[in-house]
């Protein structure tokens, strides 16, 4: 029973692993996951609450049409530190098939490119944000994800060098019995 609870404890934490690996492959240039077309926001901080919260994942949809009059969330690249915001869209202007130029409040004009989605279509997870954002996180990530594995490899290893080990001192030890056999039966054979 106990290597069934510990198979299920790795395979959870192997899966673990394995997603949050692959949600940091899908960073992009403003550190936010892309899967697809959808971009998974981690909600640091309170200034959008209520209806987004500290800790909050949301999951915006990049194709969900973006109409006049929402409010959308955008890449703010008007500044030094590049971050997202949340605001209301004033004009939107179809520049070709797949390009759409968006007027924010603020005269901030803004390609598609830079528009994570409206928030009415987001999707809210409570308080998964925070845990990925101590998984996503540099030091998260080493102690949570890293190390673990590696104190499991370095186990390991120890575990097949002690088998190699035992498994040489067997064969020494049977060499030196074949040995003694044999001078035994030298020596039987000389006093007959």
């Amino acid at each position: 029973m106990g290597k069934k609870i510990k198979g299920i404890i790795f395979s959870i934490y192997l899966a673990i692993a394995l997603v949050v690996t692959l949600l940091l492959l899908g960073y992009n240039d403003f550190k936010i996951t892309e899967i697809g077309k959808y971009s998974l926001l981690l909600i640091t901080d309170d200034e959008l609450a209520p209806e987004f919260n500290k800790g909050d994942l949301v999951i915006l949809n990049k194709d969900s049409e973006v109409l006049t009059g929402q409010k959308a969330f955008f890449y703010n690249t008007y500044n030094q530190k590049i971050e997202v915001r949340l605001g209301e869209v004033v004009e939107t202007e179809k520049v070709n098939d797949t390009e759409t130029t968006y007027t924010f409040e603020g005269d901030r004009r803004l390609s598609s490119q830079y528009v994570l989605g409206p928030a009415n279509t987001a999707e809210i997870i409570p308080h998964l944000g925070s845990v990925l954002s101590v998984l996503e996180s540099k030091w998260g990530f080493l102690f949570i994800i890293v190390f673990p594995i590696l104190i499991l490899s370095i186990n390991q290893i120890s575990k097949v060098c002690s088998n190699i080990l035992k498994a040489y001192k067997e064969s020494i030890l049977e060499e030196a019995k074949r040995e003694v056999k044999k001078d035994a039966e030298a020596k039987a054979e000389d006093k007959e």
